[in-house]
């Protein structure tokens, strides 16, 4: 944010992730680890729901995503479409500008259902234009780009687990994955390739 990038919330990977790494933009993963109690979402969403939705919501009342520019979530499950509508409801995010928008996800993969996506994903652009952001075709390639050498990354050390006698740990390995989803790309990829390239030399534990 120091640099002039503007942070981009989202909570379910059924959103393209990829669109918010665009140049001038990161993209954050929502979290509120440590959230015990989250009585006052509770308030507003009842016990019902789980608590992973009702626990976004708390942090966000308390405060911890006011560094947010913009928070795009997906009609996936109704207890997530509900926390997402509560931010515009409660404006618990306070920075400005803050824009929240919910697509929806193709449930078939037909050509209808393709034509939808599409219509969804542009909203998601010209949301991001609004912020400043570059959508152009560069730009969206070279996010796809760094995108997939993220994923290569991943996929490498992930496969690295098949082995009889692994060289990384179950442990270490989901803080890398999480670390992946809630760092800004351009600063974290230097550390993943040279996890990977540690990985890839370090002998297993007998």
């Amino acid at each position: 944010i120091a640099d002039g990038d503007k942070a981009l919330g989202y909570n379910c990977y059924y959103l393209p992730e990829v669109l918010l790494n665009l140049p001038g933009s990161f993209s954050s993963r929502l979290r509120a680890p440590n959230c015990t109690s989250p009585d006052v979402a509770t308030y507003y969403m009842t016990n019902r729901n789980c608590p992973y939705v009702r626990s976004i919501l708390e942090r966000a009342i308390e405060g911890g995503y006011n560094y947010l520019n913009a928070l795009f979530g997906v009609e996936a499950c109704s207890t997530m479409e509900r926390m997402e509508e509560h931010f515009e409801l409660l404006h618990p995010v306070e920075n400005h500008p803050f824009v929240t928008h919910i697509i929806d996800a193709p449930i078939k993969g037909d050509s209808t259902n393709l034509d939808y996506y599409k219509v969804e994903l542009k909203e998601i652009l010209n949301c991001l234009k609004d912020l400043g952001i570059d959508t152009s075709e560069a730009a969206m390639k070279k996010a796809i780009e760094d995108h997939n050498e993220i994923s290569a990354i991943m996929q490498e050390i992930s496969d690295m687990r098949k082995a009889d006698n692994p060289v990384i740990t179950g442990y270490e390995f989901h803080v890398i994955q999480l670390v992946s989803q809630v760092c800004p790309h351009k600063y974290i990829k230097p550390y993943l390739q040279e996890t990977l390239e540690e990985l890839r030399k370090r002998a297993p534990e007998k």
